[in-house]
């Protein structure tokens, strides 16, 4: 069932080779994950981008549709809980749906041959 979600992606095939697809390989997907994160404007991680000690021949716009490529993993949730007391702030409650997490975690590509749904019994013992 959910083997079947992961093998529907159209870029299922290219996982099978390279698990950091659509960018080449670990480094060049950390570089990207730190600018996606970092804040920095688009002209900022163009300029970046275009520094020759820099190797990865990205821009900033392929970089955002690369991203946008990727798996986003389940959502969060929120919701405002109500206190008697007068807060400073808001008391607000964070969490992800519990199935949302589990499909995530059966759907990574790390875990495409690593888990079996097949029953088999372990003996201890010889008989």
């Amino acid at each position: 069932m959910f083997l079947n979600l992961f093998h529907s992606d159209k870029n299922s095939v290219y996982h099978v080779t390279n698990n950091y697809y659509p960018f080449s390989g670990w480094k060049e997907w950390e570089v990207a994950s730190w600018l996606l994160h970092s804040g920095l404007s688009m002209a900022k991680i163009d300029s970046f981008l275009s520094l020759e000690m820099v190797s990865f021949e990205l821009f900033s716009k392929e970089l955002c549709s690369r991203a946008k490529t990727l798996f986003s993993g389940p959502h969060w949730l929120f919701q405002v809980i109500p206190t008697v007391h007068l807060m400073k702030s808001l008391v607000i409650l964070y969490w992800c749906d519990p199935m949302e997490c589990i499909v995530s975690i059966l759907n990574h590509p790390f875990f495409h041959d690593q888990i079996d749904f097949m029953l088999h019994r372990v003996y201890t013992t010889v008989q």
